[in-house]
């Protein structure tokens, strides 16, 4: 186990950094804002906050493993695995429930007020682009890992599943966060299906009833079942407002690690 998740974190840092070269010469060819503010400052302190919060989680995984060992066992709730489903439709049940798990937590991150203070700072860069799908506090980081994978033992979702939605979803973050000129027609096919560009861009709006919308991960089929899809036209999101009002998102890196501490 131990070794599965040590290669596992190589393959997913390589991967990353990867998703994030591409994404960055996308936005540079296709850029929609185009706005270039503290690039530098904001793409350190973005991907340390990241480095950080994977290296804090991977850290404490083993006791995050043994937790959730602990919970299953004393609930002995019946594991998805013994449905007895074929392999590729247990693998899809499982990624789709990851996703609707996902989905509920990002809602109950903008919920519950001290929850909210672990995620703000993600929310803080006014300029959205392909970093600030990493932009996350450490914390965050650690108690969203461990309040999925405890939930996963409990439901007995299979681990690689767990694994693989993992790395998917941390890649697609910086496809849905990127600041690029989709062709609205295109862009309004695929959110039937998956979250992207355009719907996400509309999550970061300083208007909280934009900004408590669109939670949805990798799927966008959630937000539309349970009323919390909202949408802009193509003409207003290059321009449009973002970040938390009353925030200048300054790209310091000391600031965002304290910023919980704020009221």
């Amino acid at each position: 186990m131990a070794e599965l998740l040590v290669q596992s974190s190589h393959w997913q840092l390589l991967l990353t950094a990867l998703a994030f070269v591409a994404l960055a010469g996308v936005e540079t060819l296709f850029p929609l804002s185009g706005d270039r503010r503290s690039r530098g400052r904001r793409w350190f302190a973005n991907f340390a906050l990241f480095l950080i919060g994977f290296g804090v989680a991977f850290l404490a995984s083993p006791w995050m493993f043994r937790g959730a060992a602990w919970v299953r066992d004393l609930l002995h709730f019946p594991p998805l695995t013994a449905l007895g489903l074929p392999g590729w439709l247990l693998a899809v049940v499982a990624f789709l429930l990851i996703d609707l798990l996902a989905y509920l937590a990002h809602a109950l991150f903008h919920g519950a007020p001290w929850l909210w203070r672990l995620h703000r700072a993600h929310h803080t860069d006014a300029v959205v682009d392909a970093s600030t799908g990493v932009r996350h506090h450490p914390v965050e980081s650690l108690v969203g890992a461990a309040l999925q994978l405890t939930i996963f033992a409990i439901l007995g979702v299979p681990l690689l599943v767990v694994m693989a939605y993992g790395l998917i979803s941390t890649l697609w973050q910086f496809v849905t966060h990127a600041d690029v000129r989709l062709p609205e027609p295109i862009d309004r096919a695929l959110r039937l299906v998956i979250v992207t560009p355009g719907m996400h861009r509309v999550h970061h709006s300083v208007r909280m009833n934009e900004g408590n919308s669109n939670f949805g991960m990798v799927l966008s089929i959630w937000d539309r079942l349970f009323g919390t899809y909202r949408r802009r036209p193509a003409a207003e999101r290059a321009g449009m407002a973002l970040g938390v009002e009353g925030e200048n998102g300054a790209p310091k890196l000391g600031a965002l690690l304290i910023d919980p501490l704020r009221s």
